[in-house]
């Protein structure tokens, strides 16, 4: 009898940005402060805390360096949540993108 594989595959996917907004809150620290810490331009913290940045290897060392958390994790949640966006956009998104 052949096994079935259950397989995990939520219907979400958590942004970067919300991951860093629990790490900032829990520090009290504003997204200006973690800018200068992280020697990155306030804009890109923003970028990526509003979702609307995706989170570069640079960047992920950056928020390692001063987080705590792994480089890979980071860059893992940023692909698990562009991968997740893909996953959602209409068909009418992917060839409004595509052309």
């Amino acid at each position: 009898m052949p096994k079935t594989l259950n397989r995990f595959n939520p219907d979400y996917a958590a942004a970067p940005g919300a991951v860093l907004a629990e790490y900032l809150s829990v520090r009290d620290l504003s997204a200006g402060e973690f800018a200068e810490f992280c020697a990155r331009p306030p804009e890109l913290i923003q970028g990526i805390l509003a979702g609307d940045t995706p989170l570069d290897p640079d960047t992920a060392g950056q928020f390692a360096r001063i987080l705590g958390l792994a480089a890979p994790v980071w860059l893992g949640i940023e692909q698990d949540y562009r991968a997740h966006l893909a996953r959602i956009k209409t068909p009418q998104e992917r060839e409004s993108a595509a052309g």
